[in-house]
């Protein structure tokens, strides 16, 4: 289900999730798992996309292309914190009310 672009943009629930990409990032480059590299790499993309999203959001008024793309890095950077995150974890319920808080339910990781 597609974000509804024309209406306000989410900052709280970006930020939030941002967050969310910081801290377990932090977990996970402290942590030691055979994974971890691909893990942190995922992260540190979801993050970039969380700020590039708040950056076009601050800069584009409501209904601009700025401000669709803003929602889009949106998307994207919640795609990615949800295959990370997983749906074994109890973050995923998290990231799932977050991801609708963006109008949109996150599509099940595949693996």
């Amino acid at each position: 289900m597609p974000c509804d672009t024309h209406g306000p943009f989410p900052f709280a629930v970006v930020r939030d999730l941002l967050g969310i990409a910081r801290a377990l990032y932090r977990a996970e480059r402290d942590a030691d798992s055979p994974d971890g590299h691909e893990r942190l790499k995922a992260l540190v993309e979801a993050g970039k996309a969380y700020r590039q999203a708040l950056d076009l959001a601050m800069e584009s008024e409501p209904g601009t292309l700025g401000r669709r793309a803003a929602w889009s890095w949106a998307e994207k950077a919640t795609d990615k914190l949800g295959r990370v995150v997983g749906s074994r974890s109890e973050l995923s319920a998290l990231i799932e009310v977050s991801a609708a808080c963006l109008g949109r339910r996150r599509k099940p990781p595949t693996r």
